[in-house]
């Protein structure tokens, strides 16, 4: 592999100067990834020594992305533990590294890609009428192909956890799991004292920005409008606009597989299995002992956990593991003849983030029509390799946040997020990966490049922080190989439509500040056939727009929901799963109610907290 890389850096460095500009900007990101001092010295892939020892575990970890790499590191810190993580995909790409490049991970192969199934409601203006709800395929999961974004939540979020019976979970008890997760700047925790972390394995860093201006305008706007702008998120509460930190460092995307399993790749008593699925759990009557697992040769096997089996495969993936091991609703598994173990809402609770992506405010910015798609392309290129700055060093502006209660302009708890994309001028490769990793239809995209090839834009991004409706989990068969069906009838409520435009609201505020007169800005309406009928600006069309144009934002939970039984709930405080012996859940899929705000922080809480409890009560166990 190292002579393969090398000798493309070779090549890429002296490359025929004549060569066709696209062949240019290839041949410049190989050079960018050949310079980066991505740490891909990932944990070896350890599955030939455990077949040929017929190796069995202390514990089991199925999935290694997010909380898979917590969970791997902290169990593996008692040296007598074995410690077996199977993760389906391989190491993360050179290219994921490049935080710029973000938007050209999904759909690929370390993407596994799902797809929501339609409906009359929402996701009408995207391909096959589908929304694409992506999940990071590789060590360090979603972590791999995500903005990068740390937002821990609200105080409320984990106090709503401990009011509904999860003792152990409010936001004092789970301070401290986000403290050990940061690796804050020191000068940000000499500022705020002890309300950040340093010295823990996730390095948080400000983004690098472009010179789009579009941040500056925003919040000098923002201010005009009396809404709070913050120097930082992540206090007890988070009302305002401000600039977001983000998992990075020198310009380089830090994933938690860099973060939990690089500095402990040498521990003996860490095996790691890729491109390995976990098919189901093995059950010995309501006891788990271990797993299936599917190799990459495609033959099975089954591996042996002698304390604990832990199933840490995400929102969408650990229900689906659940349900093929005979654990979930009644009439879902005897609907395909799954022997059933126990009866549990596995799938039931399942939420997200929703995230509208039609409202544009577009405006003729002097400073950038000028140059072409060309020359910047070239010019980021060089300002990355040289400076680690630039659009390839962030994540194309989302980072700039806002949270408002819309309800309630004194309140601490927000009901809207809004992820800002900034789009300048003369960008159509951006324009055209944005509207491709949201699965937008042709057409829709068509004009997105067209409204590029004439002014600036600022997507709105609305985010509907807490739906009313839930979506839910059904099996589509009994093969593992066959994705779970994902049903997500959101936008069937006038409540939630009601919130998403108090968003659109918020955006017509903006308009009228002085920043943004300036700018002469305006509302776009894009000309989706389905809406024609209604006038310009109507509630009626917007109403219209948002059915077409909202999509996820990644960030499903609670398919797996903690809770004090077992009639609405999967997992217990301890994360164990109730009714069942030596099984634990561990990952987002067990939030009673999903955070207000980007997950990713909240998800390795979670593990950390999770793994905390596993090795007390082990090691009890062991003194007693």
């Amino acid at each position: 592999m190292e002579a393969c890389v090398a000798q493309t850096c070779t090549s890429a460095a002296t490359a025929n100067s004549s060569a066709f500009l696209f062949t240019q900007l290839i041949q410049a990101l190989l050079v960018a990834q050949c310079s980066i001092k991505s740490q891909h010295n990932y944990p070896a892939d350890r599955t030939q020594e455990i077949l040929d020892q017929n190796l069995d575990f202390d514990f089991i970890v199925a999935g290694g992305g997010s909380a898979g790499s917590v969970l791997a590191n902290r169990l593996t810190e008692n040296p007598n533990w074995r410690v077996l993580l199977v993760e389906r995909g391989d190491d993360p790409s050179i290219t994921s590294d490049i935080p710029g490049l973000l938007l050209t991970l999904q759909h690929t192969p370390e993407d596994y890609d799902y797809k929501v199934e339609t409906n009359k409601y929402s996701c009408l203006g995207m391909r096959n009428k589908s929304c694409a709800w992506p999940t990071g395929k590789a060590l360090g999961g979603s972590s791999v192909i995500n903005a990068m974004i740390y937002i821990r939540g609200n105080k409320q979020d984990f106090d709503v956890w401990k009011d509904q019976g999860n003792d152990g979970w409010g936001y004092e008890d789970v301070l401290p799991y986000f403290l050990k997760i940061e690796n804050f700047h020191p000068e940000v925790v000499a500022k705020y004292g002890g309300t950040f972390g340093t010295g823990g394995p996730l390095t948080l860093r400000p983004y690098n920005y472009s010179v789009s201006g579009a941040q500056d305008l925003l919040l000098e706007a923002a201010k005009e409008l009396g809404i709070p702008v913050l120097d930082m998120f992540n206090k007890e509460e988070n009302i305002g606009f401000g600039k977001a930190y983000g998992a990075l460092e020198n310009g380089v995307r830090q994933n938690d597989a860099k973060a939990y399993l690089n500095p402990i790749r040498d521990r003996s008593n860490l095996y790691v299995m890729k491109s390995a699925r976990v098919d189901s759990v093995v059950m010995s009557g309501k006891r788990a002992t271990g797993v299936k697992v599917t190799l990459k040769s495609e033959r099975q096997v089954e591996l042996k956990a002698k304390k604990e089996v832990i199933v840490s495969s995400g929102a969408l993936a650990s229900p689906h593991i659940l349900m093929l091991s005979g654990i979930g609703p009644r009439e879902e598994l005897e609907r395909h003849n799954v022997e059933l173990v126990v009866d549990l809402p596995v799938g039931k609770h399942l939420q997200n983030h929703l995230l509208w992506m039609g409202v544009y405010l577009t405006f003729l910015n002097k400073s950038t029509q000028a140059s072409n798609s060309q020359e910047r392309i070239l010019d980021w290129t060089y300002e990355y390799l040289l400076h680690r700055k630039g659009e390839l060093s962030t994540a194309g502006g989302v980072d700039i946040l806002g949270f408002v209660n819309t309800k309630d302009p004194n309140a601490k708890y927000p009901n809207l997020q809004f992820h800002f994309v900034p789009v300048p001028q003369n960008q159509p490769m951006k324009t055209v990966a944005l509207g491709r990793a949201f699965n937008f239809a042709d057409d829709l995209i068509a004009e997105m490049v067209e409204l590029n090839s004439k002014c600036d834009s600022i997507i709105v991004g609305t985010t509907l922080l807490h739906p009313k409706t839930e979506a839910q989990l059904k099996l589509r068969s009994t093969s593992p190989e066959d994705q779970i069906e994902i049903h997500a009838t959101y936008l069937d409520n006038q409540e939630d439509i009601d919130q998403m435009l108090e968003g659109l609201d918020i955006a017509r505020d903006l308009l009228k500040t002085k920043p943004f007169k300036d700018l002469d800005a305006k509302l776009h309406r894009f000309n989706i056939a389905d809406c024609a009928a209604y006038p310009t600006d109507s509630r009626e069309y917007w109403e219209c727009n948002m059915r077409h144009t909202t999509a996820t934002v990644y960030h499903p939970t609670g398919s797996c929901k903690m809770g004090p039984n077992r009639k609405d709930s999967v997992v217990d405080i301890k994360l164990k799963v109730h009714g069942v012996e030596g099984l634990r859940v561990i990952d987002a899929s067990i939030m009673p109610e999903i955070t207000s705000g980007n997950t990713h922080a909240p998800v390795l809480m979670i593990a950390e907290k999770g793994a905390d409890m596993i090795k007390k009560e082990w090691t009890d166990k062991t003194e007693l």
